[in-house]
């Protein structure tokens, strides 16, 4: 069995102190794009993958939801950039929940792998639920996810570039500096924005607590985004813990035009959709 791993994008990511488990609590709109790895699935006495990173979060995956005594072997084509802030692994991780899900006919909900993805990542669950979904709320750690509740009018168009350096998520939060208390402005105005199926008005409320940190240990960031800023003529701002920076713009013509002028400078830039499930 084949199947897509979508990349996401952080339209808005707050920041909101740190819980007694230890981790940050969160509250991002989360918004899953057409950049994507390939995951192929064949059924297996054991559980492998062809993963040479280190710590599989596919694997982690398959042995969260399988039954004792069945197996897959996993292989992966790599499309999303490791350490991106696009939660590549995080999406081929998901991608496995859905698909063995079907392969082997276990009959789970999308709430009940949600619950499954809560055991393998953080941003696991998001990336499960905007498979059918499309954009939605992660809060919590990201155990929390609902669907956004929005009607977009149309799909937005992304042109994504990464400096090739790899952003810590843990640094990244060790240095950042969490909101007193939920800005109910940015999930309203960003709610809106969507609504309105206006390139210039999501960009204008875009919202990261952790850009500031990420660039702060990585000037190649900074580089980027300007590189980005000018390009496209807007407001950029980064996803997830970074690396990657992005812009929203009107037209899928020019994203590729943006892509184009990015990639002339010896940046790696990519033009991708907002990813829109099939009803």
């Amino acid at each position: 069995m084949t199947i897509e791993a979508y990349a996401k994008i952080n339209l808005t990511l707050e920041v909101l102190g740190t819980r007694p488990d230890g981790y940050h609590a969160l509250r991002s709109v989360v918004i899953p794009t057409t950049l994507s790895d390939t995951i192929c699935l064949e059924k297996a006495d054991g559980i492998s993958s062809d993963f040479a990173g280190g710590d599989d979060l596919c694997v982690k995956a398959a042995k969260a939801i399988l039954p004792e005594g069945v197996g897959v072997r996993i292989e992966i084509e790599k499309r999303i950039p490791s350490g991106g802030g696009l939660g590549g692994g995080s999406a081929d991780a998901a991608a496995v929940l859905v698909a063995l899900n079907e392969m082997y006919s276990l009959g789970k909900s999308v709430g009940e792998l949600v619950e499954i993805a809560a055991r393998v990542g953080s941003d696991v669950p998001s990336l499960v639920a905007s498979r059918t979904y499309g954009p939605v709320l992660m809060e919590g750690r990201g155990e929390k996810v609902s669907p956004l509740g929005v009607a977009i009018a149309k799909p937005f168009h992304f042109v994504l570039a990464n400096p090739g350096v790899h952003s810590s998520t843990k640094e990244v939060f060790a240095k950042c500096v969490s909101r007193v208390a939920e800005d109910e402005k940015i999930l309203y105005n960003m709610r809106r924005a969507l609504e309105s199926g206006n390139a210039r008005l999501v960009t204008e409320v875009l919202s990261n607590d952790l850009e500031a940190p990420a660039m702060a240990l990585h000037p190649e960031i900074v580089r980027t985004a300007e590189l980005l800023r000018e390009t496209v003529s807007s407001r950029v701002a980064m996803t997830g813990s970074g690396a990657t920076v992005f812009a929203v713009v009107e037209s899928r013509e020019a994203a590729e035009s943006a892509v184009r002028a990015i990639s002339s400078k010896g940046v790696w830039a990519l033009d991708a959709d907002m990813y829109c499930p099939v009803v």
